[in-house]
């Protein structure tokens, strides 16, 4: 779970630790973003891509061979994702607001 980032190019783009990278693609220019993603989403790719590889290798959970998802998720966004299913699903305001009341009252 986590909130999206769009970014297009890596050349000076930022992401915030926790944010989950969306792109249409990623090549070894990106690495440098990774280690702050909380999950990357890629459009273009495979299980052998260059996504696939280094995200397995650094621990990051990643779904490749996402048609269109830098289209239909903008920055800010926040999703659930599950790497294992290739699963990806917007949260409604409602259920941010839902997790975020019982991960208060987690700790009484």
């Amino acid at each position: 779970r986590g909130r999206v980032r769009v970014i297009r190019d890596p050349r000076n783009a930022q992401i915030e630790p926790g944010e989950i990278l969306v792109a249409e693609r990623t090549d070894p220019g990106w690495i440098m973003l990774f280690p702050a993603a909380a999950g990357l989403l890629v459009e273009r790719g495979s299980l052998l891509s260059h996504s696939a590889i280094v995200s397995r290798e650094m621990g990051i959970p990643s779904i490749v061979g996402l048609d269109g998802a830098t289209s239909w998720l903008q920055t800010g966004d926040l999703v659930e994702m599950d790497g294992s299913r290739g699963s990806v699903r917007r949260l409604s305001t409602e259920e941010v607001a839902i997790g975020a009341h019982q991960a208060d009252g987690a700790g009484r």
